[in-house]
């Protein structure tokens, strides 16, 4: 008892926060696997990418998808995690849907992690024997060079929506710009000034920063994905009225 006197107020709204968190994961996991039918908050962006598979399904063409240059390393490593669950969920519609997929990356740790998505896709599908490795494909490090592949893939006629998302910077306005010639749906998501810059009058399906990280629960349909994207919105209320909580114990106690 003698520890828990001493701990400090800060240290007590860390511990308190961290116990909410938990709390609301396994509280919203448990209630998105009895009620896997109620909604989440709209996040157009993706609820679009759920469509265009299913034109390209009628169509038979394919997806491109620019991952960007984040690696799984430094400062775009959770920027390339949100990337990633974009493919990991978008997969699985497509695979079901029999639509193949282009995914351009411009970081060699991207090509393992994008492959494991799509083979594990297949698998859950049950046609393991379909997975085509080749679908994902390295373009470049250099900024622009990769730009500049992506855009290429995005011109080829087989494409029919030219989706981007991950860690970008100014130069992903030429992986936009060859879909736009093309009258291609457009969807993006992104986190840099940069590439929201870019982005912004390309494209009206645009999630910016934190709603890319809502990607896998708004694409895919997994109870602990989904879980965390309620969390998340409970936890924006709860540090909201924790801050203005704050905010007037210091202006009463000063």
């Amino acid at each position: 008892m003698g520890a828990l006197r001493v701990l400090e107020p800060r240290a007590w709204a860390i511990l308190i926060l961290l116990f909410a968190a938990v709390t609301l994961s396994i509280a919203s996991l448990v209630l998105r696997r009895r009620r896997p039918a109620s909604t989440l908050r709209p996040l157009p962006v993706f609820e679009q990418l759920r469509g265009e598979v299913a034109r390209a399904a009628e169509t038979g063409r394919a997806i491109h998808i620019a991952l960007g240059q984040g690696g799984l390393a430094g400062e775009n490593s959770l920027t390339t995690v949100a990337a990633w669950e974009v493919i990991d969920s978008l997969a699985d519609e497509a695979v079901g849907h029999r639509v193949p997929l282009v995914i351009s990356v411009g970081d060699a740790t991207l090509v393992p992690l994008a492959q494991d998505a799509l083979r594990r896709a297949f698998e859950r599908r049950g046609v393991p024997e379909l997975y085509n490795p080749t679908w994902v494909r390295y373009i470049a490090s250099s900024p622009f060079a990769y730009a500049g592949g992506a855009a290429t893939l995005a011109a080829d006629e087989t494409v029919t929506a030219n989706v981007m998302v991950g860690a970008f910077g100014a130069e992903v306005t030429l992986v936009a710009d060859a879909g736009s010639r093309r009258d291609l749906p457009l969807p993006a998501g992104a986190v840099s000034p940069e590439a929201l810059g870019a982005l912004y009058p390309a494209t009206e399906h645009l999630a910016i920063g934190e709603e890319l990280f809502a990607s896998g629960a708004a694409i895919g349909s997994s109870p602990g994905r989904s879980a965390g994207l309620v969390t998340q919105d409970v936890l924006r209320v709860v540090l909201s009225v924790a801050v203005l909580a704050i905010a007037l114990l210091t202006l009463v106690g000063g």
